[in-house]
Formats: C-alpha cells, structure tokens, sequence
C-alpha cells in the first residue's frame, strides 16, 4: 500500500507520550506512531523546510511532495518525535506562539493535559464539566452551535460529538477569560492546581536555538495563540503578528519565513498583514476547500493533514 496525495501538503503534528505515558495529553502520538507515518509515505517524499520553501517559490512544488510540521512548540515533540527525525536525517517546520511564560501561558495546553490525567477521556471529563457549569442543553440546538458542527465536522471527522460541544464552548460561546477562569476553578474542585503544570510543556530559548542551528526552520503561530484569530481587530492581529515575528527574529537572529494560522482562523488580514511581513509559506490545519478553488489556493494557505487521517494510529 502507498500514500496516495493529490496535492502538496504539510504533515500537521501537536502532542507526543512516551509509549508507557498513559496520563499523556490527549490525542498525543508516539515514536513507533511517527516512524509508522514516515515509513508509510515514504521518507524519499518528504521535503525539508528549504527545499520546500524554494519550490513554492518557484512553482515547483509536485503532487508528492510532503514536509512535516509541529504546532504550538511543545516540550515533547523534540524529546519524543526530534530523535525519530534525525534517524530518517529529516528537517521540520516548527511554529511557535510565545504563550508560554510562566506568569502568561496557554491554559488551554494544561486544560488538555488535566482532562486526561485526571478524567482518562473526554466523555468522563464532559460529564462532570458540564454539570460543574450548569450548560444549558439549549446552546447545542441553537443555529450557532449547529452552524459550528457542521463546519467543524466537514473539516476533521474525526472529532467526537462530546469533543465538539467542549470546543465550542471553550472557542466560541464563552469568552476566553471566563472561559479559563471557569476551567481553573473547575480543576481546582478536583485539587489541582494548573500552574503546577506548566514546566516542561514548552520549548524554551535554548531549544529553538538549538533546532535553529540543526537546520530546521523556525516560524510563526501568533503571539498569544488566540482562539478566533478572525474575529479580532486588524489592529490585534497586527500586533499578534508582529510580536510573534519580532520575538523569533530576537532569539534566532533571522526573520522568520513561513508559519501556521492557530487553530486554523484566519482572513485577508490577517493574510494581507503576513505577506506585509514577509511570510513566503503559511499553512492551514486541513486539506478541504470552498467550491471552485484550488486546494493551495495561496502561499499563505497551504493545505495540511492530521496524522490520524493518513493512518489509523
């Protein structure tokens, strides 16, 4: 059996476990899990960050051509999938938001680790969530939320109902700070504490110089990962941009060339604001189109696909 793609693409990858961490976050991949996907598409196929970047700019980019991609710049993607890369002598796409201070952090990392350390799966986890927040059965027969299924569905099928329902709450129905106060206290009923869990979830400086000096390629995914981008200002997305490219460029000494739209929200803004900057590669988080484009419709959204759609992992 060989991978079969239509189109150019990137491989989208988030969370790793070491293979006995079953308290791992949830959705997260193994090694045997990546050396699988890259012996499946073939490692001949797979394209560096360089060599990716200079056939777009040509126009040269084939059918076949893959590259991989990790999001959000997470402490076990180089623990867990870096030493598989360097097995197969392969280079990456690393994006990284710079929500990961200790006094400033993405909570919504921490939530997705708590939910299966402590609950095991979503669908134990949504049951106390729910009756914790008294959500109104209402909101998930409102146009809104069914407008928000249908979409989220057609794009990555391999959500559950129960999934989506927690996501919209969390991406659309509350705002974000209610959102994660509500989560924090939420934990704190069952006695913990997120903050006691932030170390060791991001890369640091010292790792992007390190992955940087390696040959891998460095970009963009906002500043604070924000849930809608689109629904912000262009004033915000400005400054969610310029900071995310001035706080790369610092630490790697080179401004950055390529980066991924966070949870996959974006507009002509924020498209026209990332070529103003200088962005020559972006990419979206699936491989789906409106009708009558093409798939790779610009530089700046390229198609990507879940790991969980190229293999049953």
């Amino acid at each position: 059996m060989v991978y079969q793609s239509k189109f150019p693409h990137g491989i989208m990858f988030h969370r790793f476990r070491d293979l006995k961490n079953k308290n791992a976050s949830y959705g997260a991949l193994t090694s045997q899990n990546l050396r699988k996907l890259i012996n499946f598409i073939g490692r001949k196929r797979i394209l560096n960050p360089d060599e990716w970047i200079n056939r777009l700019n040509k126009g040269n980019l084939k059918k076949k051509d893959v590259c991989l991609t990790f999001d959000d710049g997470l402490k076990s993607q180089i623990r867990v999938a870096l030493p598989v890369l360097e097995k197969f002598n392969l280079k990456a796409f690393w994006f990284i938001h710079c929500n990961t201070l200790p006094n400033n952090f993405d909570k919504s990392e921490i939530f997705t680790i708590l939910i299966v350390k402590k609950f095991k799966t979503y669908k134990n986890f949504v049951g106390k969530f729910f009756k914790y927040v008294d959500v109104e059965p209402k909101i998930f027969e409102s146009q809104k939320y069914k407008k928000y299924y249908n979409g989220e569905k057609s794009l990555y099928n391999f959500y559950s109902e129960i999934e989506l329902k927690y996501k919209f709450l969390r991406d659309i129905h509350y705002p974000r700070k209610k959102f994660e106060n509500i989560m924090e206290n939420f934990f704190r009923y069952f006695k913990l504490n997120i903050k006691d869990f932030y170390k060791n979830t991001w890369l640091n400086k010292k790792d992007l110089v390190n992955l940087n000096k390696k040959g891998h390629m460095i970009g963009m995914h906002s500043f604070s990962h924000p849930y809608r981008m689109s629904s912000l200002t262009k004033k915000k997305q400005k400054a969610e941009y310029i900071k995310n490219f001035n706080y790369l460029r610092f630490i790697l000494k080179k401004k950055p060339l390529a980066m991924s739209h966070p949870l996959d929200s974006y507009n002509k803004y924020s498209l026209k604001i990332l070529k103003d900057l200088g962005i020559l590669c972006g990419f979206r988080s699936h491989s789906k189109t409106s009708k009558g484009l093409k798939i790779n419709h610009s530089t700046l959204e390229m198609a990507r696909e879940d790991p969980v759609n190229i293999l049953k992992l």
